[in-house]
């Protein structure tokens, strides 16, 4: 049952298809809207309160199957902006496991 939960909280930082490509949201807590992979860890820790940094991938075109979408590679018009988009996530993710949630929100969501 450790494992089981050391598992589910590990994985915050997700793809979000709301969001534009390379955008940034950080969240205190929050719903799984929709997404299968926080559904889980709500399910796994029994409750929708803990941080997570959500990036975005952009909306699905037409007729995309959305796991097809959010599996395929990022065209290349948009790699500076996902590269970005990372390196700010993982300097958030710094703040946020030293309790710095509130500045993590101040300097990275976008």
């Amino acid at each position: 049952l450790r494992r089981q939960r050391q598992m589910c909280i590990r994985d915050r930082v997700y793809d979000d298809v709301s969001l534009d490509v390379g955008k940034l949201r950080i969240r205190r807590k929050g719903s799984a809207g929709g997404h299968n992979g926080i559904k889980s860890i709500i399910s796994c820790i029994g409750g929708e309160d803990f941080p997570r940094v959500k990036i975005g991938v952009g909306k699905k075109p037409g007729k995309w199957d959305l796991a097809d979408w959010v599996l395929a590679k990022f065209p290349d018009d948009a790699k500076d902006d996902l590269s970005s988009a990372l390196e700010n996530a993982a300097e958030a993710v710094k703040l946020m496991v030293n309790d710095e949630i509130d500045k993590a929100m101040n300097l990275y969501n976008s």
